[in-house]
Order: C-alpha cells, then structure tokens, then sequence
C-alpha cells in the first residue's frame, strides 16, 4: 500500500469515516504486518478529539427552533414507525439445531440498508469418541479475541511525581519573586505617570502665561500702530479731560484729525461701570452737545471714535463725558464724570 494511503487510511479511521471496504483493507494490511507511521493514529484522535472545543457553538433563531418542534410532532408517528423497522432490522437471528448426525449452526447478519443478506453454516465437527454430539470443545473457543492496533492504542499510565518540600519552597519563592516584581512594576509606573502629568500642568501654564503676554503683546502693537499711523495727520488736536469728583484720578486723552474726520480716546483710572452703562464723549459747541459715541473700555488702549461731528473747530468750546446707558443718550445727564475746555488757539474769539 502506498504511503499516501496509509496516511488517508489512518486519517479516516481516527476521524471515524471510513467505509466498510476500506476497513476490510486496512485490516487485511495491518493482519499481514504492513507498517505504520509511528504514532500517527493517536496523535490523529488527539487531534480528532480537539474538533468540538475549535468549533463554533451555533446559536439558531428561536423562531427557527419553533419551526423545527412543530415539524418534529408533525413527524412522531413517522418516526416511531422507522425506529421501530431498523430495530427489527439490525437484530441477529441466531439458532442452533442439533440433529443425531451432529450439530448444524447458523446466523444470519442484516445491515440497516437491507442490502445483502449473509447466512454462514458451521459444518458440525468429527466428534471424538467419548463425547456427545451436543457438546461445544472448550479448546476451540479462543480466550481473548484478536486486537488491532495495540500498539496505537495502548496508553502508559505513569504516576504523578510527588513534590517534595523542595518544590513547594521553589513555587513559594517564584511567587514572591513575581508579586515583588508586580510592585516595583506598578510603583514606577505610578511614579512616572505622576511625573508626566506634573510635567504636563507645568506645560500649560507656560502655554497659558505666554499666550496672555502675546495677546498683551499684540494689544499694545495694535494700539501703538494705530497711534503712529493718527500722527501721521497734519492736523492733531490733543485734548486731556479729567474727573469733575473729588478724590479720583480718572482722566482721558482725547486725540482728534479734523481733516481726516477720525479720532482715538484713552481711559485711565476710571471706576468699573455696571454691564449695561458706558462712557458717552460729548463735544460742545455754542452750548449744544453733540455725541461722539459710547465707549466700554477695559485697559489703557487707544480706541477708535465712532461717532465725529462735522462742526468747524474753531466752533468747538469744550469735550465732556458721563456715564449713560450702553445704548447710548441723545441728551447729557447733569452730571459730568470728566470734562476739558477745547484748546484757546482753536477756539473762536
């Protein structure tokens, strides 16, 4: 037999799918001594074994489960009926006759396809003078029926090997060995990660820190930049207002370009205002007051006028500012927070 087929012959009697004819060969070539891979066979059922523990559990749809219950009461009589047949049909009729000449034995073996039918006839044996026809020789029979694959199948038993204290003292040791590890592992681990997030608010601070000195930064570039480009003016009127109550040092410098229409305005030391109140700069002429815009202002900068009267300058008398509504007022209240004469040289006489 070739080697190919004494593999695939082992493959399938360990997977346990192999049919009558091949059984018959490989018994017929192991009865005639042909040889085995070592070892093959059982480690095959090994592996064999190890199928239902890789395979997959299937969970079928409880619908589909109903389906099949009442399809199986359906078919009970059915199925009775068929067990009931292969029963009767895989029972071996076995009978003895004993005649005066000797004795006649017969069986009859039926497979479950009812496909062949065999009847063997033991012919009755020359009986020794002394002994009966009846009788059944004790020598005849065999004591132990013929194995196959002893080899494969025999497994050794071995003891297991006691542990001695020397064993127990190793394990004790590998497990204080691994729990001491274990902590050293987790306390430098804890110890590092501390340290990163240490590290890590430190950097944010920093982050925090300089993006307000870059928004200071620009702050004052922006301010100082649009201070440079207003004197680039011909025409700038300075005008320096301060506080009308006693005990404050508020002021304000008003800067104005009559020929560009445009003017700044700095608050300093001025009192913290509610949310919904602002400074309003009011520029008098012949006794009218005329707004030049709410201002909110929340340092030192420079900030643009939104608001320039078209009103000759040697018309203006004098620049005021209160405190009114965010919305601003179409009349000054009575109380002026900051005021300032116009400047005498532009100031009609």
């Amino acid at each position: 037999m070739a080697k190919n087929a004494v593999h695939e012959m082992i493959a399938a009697f360990a997977v346990g799918c192999m049919d009558r004819d091949n059984f018959v060969q490989f018994k017929d070539y192991i009865e005639a001594g042909g040889e085995l891979p070592e070892g093959e066979l059982q480690e095959m059922q090994n592996i064999v074994s190890l199928i239902p523990i890789i395979l997959d559990i299937e969970k079928p749809d409880p619908s589909l489960k109903d389906e099949v219950a009442r399809r199986l009461i359906g078919m009970k009589d059915e199925i009775k009926t068929r067990i009931r047949e292969e029963k009767k049909a895989t029972v071996e009729n076995f009978s003895i006759r004993t005649t005066k000449a000797g004795t006649k034995a017969s069986f009859q073996l039926t497979n479950l396809k009812k496909t062949q039918t065999k009847e063997k006839t033991k012919e009755p044996a020359k009986t020794p003078a002394g002994k009966t026809a009846g009788t059944i020789d004790r020598s005849v029979i065999p004591e132990e029926p013929n194995r196959y694959f002893t080899s494969q199948q025999t497994q050794v038993k071995t003891s297991p090997r006691p542990y001695g204290k020397s064993g127990s003292v190793v394990g004790w040791f590998a497990i204080v060995l691994s729990l001491v590890l274990f902590s050293l592992v987790g306390y430098y681990s804890f110890t590092s990660i501390e340290e990163l997030n240490q590290k890590i608010s430190d950097i944010e601070q920093d982050i925090n820190v300089y993006r307000s000195e870059l928004a200071r930064t620009n702050n004052f570039v922006n301010n100082y930049i649009a201070l440079i480009e207003f004197f680039n003016y011909g025409d700038v009127t300075i005008v320096n207002l301060k506080s009308n109550l006693p005990g404050e040092n508020a002021s304000a410098k008003v800067l104005l370009s009559f020929d560009a229409k445009e003017g700044l305005i700095q608050f300093r030391n001025v009192k913290p205002l509610l949310a919904n109140q602002g400074y309003q700069l009011w520029l008098v002429s012949r006794g009218i007051s005329y707004s030049m815009g709410v201002y909110q202002p929340s340092g030192n900068e420079f900030i643009h006028i939104t608001s320039f009267p078209i009103i000759p300058k040697e018309n203006i008398e004098s620049l005021k500012i209160t405190i009114e509504s965010n919305t601003g007022s179409p009349t000054p209240s009575v109380n002026e927070y900051m005021s300032a004469l116009f400047p005498q040289e532009n100031r009609r006489r």
